[in-house]
């Protein structure tokens, strides 16, 4: 029996909506929020968390408040997603005042998405779709994905290393370029990778980490592929269009697959353990 969403978890939620609203309004119209290396990529990025992220995080609450178990895995994709981005945001944007806003945005979302996930009864998830989706699909586009992904960052990083000179992104951008491929080759690699292989073997938790997993890959779908064609575009970063493919193919991927995934749920998904009180 899936437990119910906590108080607490529901009031840091609604904190994570809040903030995320106030920090994208203020990186979009305030002046000097950003400098000028991190534009327009950072206008692109807010414009994503503020039209696809919160309106997801809100409406995943709200349903999984209700019992659904799609609710459910947008709210946690969508927390995982926030994790994510704040994170990122949080180490690249240098001091501004919005600082302890960043810290507050990464900290909410990092403990209410493993509340959650806590939360979450894998046995009736895996009742709901273990019938309904193929384990060994699904958990082979993870592990290309994870795959793909070190790929990608390692051709860059693997010859800088060897030869000892700083990748061509650190000496257009900056020190803090390298936050995505750091975040990602330290957790999302991993992370799916792991999925990956419990969605192949059939274990509980490996479906519901496998729909969190593809919604936030869906989540993060606009955000990288909006923000790889403005670098594209601008021509202030040198991106190769094998990069640049290669970078958005695996999220568009993801974002195909969650849709699958979601809707491939039966009708009546509701778990039990709805909340019965509807107060914030």
């Amino acid at each position: 029996m899936s437990t119910p969403i906590p108080p607490w978890q529901r009031r840091t939620t609604a904190i994570v909506v809040v903030l995320a609203i106030g920090s994208t309004l203020l990186g979009l119209f305030r002046a000097g929020h950003y400098p000028p290396s991190l534009l327009p990529a950072f206008y692109v990025q807010d414009l994503v968390i503020l039209l696809v992220g919160v309106p997801a995080l809100a409406f995943g609450l709200r349903s999984a408040r209700a019992g659904s178990l799609r609710g459910r895995l947008l709210w946690l994709g969508a927390l995982a997603f926030m994790t994510y981005m704040w994170v990122s945001i949080g180490l690249q944007v240098p001091f501004n005042g919005f600082f302890l806003g960043y810290v507050a945005l990464f900290g909410l979302s990092l403990f209410t998405f493993v509340g959650g996930v806590v939360g979450t009864d894998a046995d009736a998830v895996t009742e709901a779709v273990g019938d309904v989706i193929s384990e060994r699909r699904y958990g082979a586009v993870l592990g290309l994905i994870a795959a793909g992904l070190a790929a990608l960052w390692l051709s860059e990083l693997v010859p800088a290393t060897l030869t000892g000179t700083p990748p061509l992104l650190v000496e257009e951008v900056g020190p803090k370029a390298l936050v995505s491929h750091f975040l990602d080759l330290a957790v999302v690699v991993p992370a799916l990778t792991v999925v990956a292989a419990w969605l192949w073997q059939g274990r509980p938790w490996g479906y519901v980490l496998a729909g969190v997993a593809l919604v936030f890959g869906a989540l993060l779908a606009p955000a990288i592929a909006s923000m790889t064609l403005a670098l594209f575009l601008s021509g202030g970063v040198t991106l190769p269009l094998v990069a640049v493919v290669f970078t958005v193919l695996p999220v568009l991927v993801a974002a195909a697959f969650a849709v699958r995934y979601l809707r491939r749920i039966p009708g009546r998904d509701r778990l039990a353990g709805a909340d019965s009180d509807r107060s914030v």
